[in-house]
C-alpha cells in the first residue's frame, strides 16, 4: 500500500522534530509532496492552515549561510514549534 501525500506530509514533519531528518531533506520532500502530489482538498481545516504556512517557510530555506545573509526572505532553518496539524 502506498502512503497518501497527506500521511507522507505528517510523516515527514515527524521525523524533522524527532532529528531523523535535516533540514534541507525535510524542506525539498516537504515541498514536492505539498506542491505536486497533495490532493488540498483531502486536508481538515487545521491541517490546511498548519501545512501553508509551513510550505511558506520551507521554500525560503537555503542550507547556504551567504544566500540567507543576502536574501532577506532566506532562512537557514525551519522552526519546529509549527503546530501540530492534527
Amino acid at each position: 500500500m502506498t502512503e497518501s501525500a497527506r500521511f507522507r506530509l505528517h510523516r515527514l514533519l515527524a521525523e524533522y522534530r524527532a532529528g531523523a531528518l535535516d533540514a534541507e531533506a525535510f524542506c525539498q520532500a516537504f515541498e514536492h509532496t505539498y506542491n505536486m502530489e497533495l490532493d488540498k482538498r483531502t486536508l481538515s481545516t487545521r491541517e490546511s492552515e498548519v501545512f501553508a504556512e509551513l510550505f511558506e517557510s520551507v521554500t525560503w530555506f537555503s542550507p547556504f549561510p551567504d544566500e540567507v545573509a543576502r536574501i532577506a526572505h532566506q532562512r537557514a532553518a525551519i522552526a519546529t514549534t509549527t503546530a501540530s496539524a492534527r
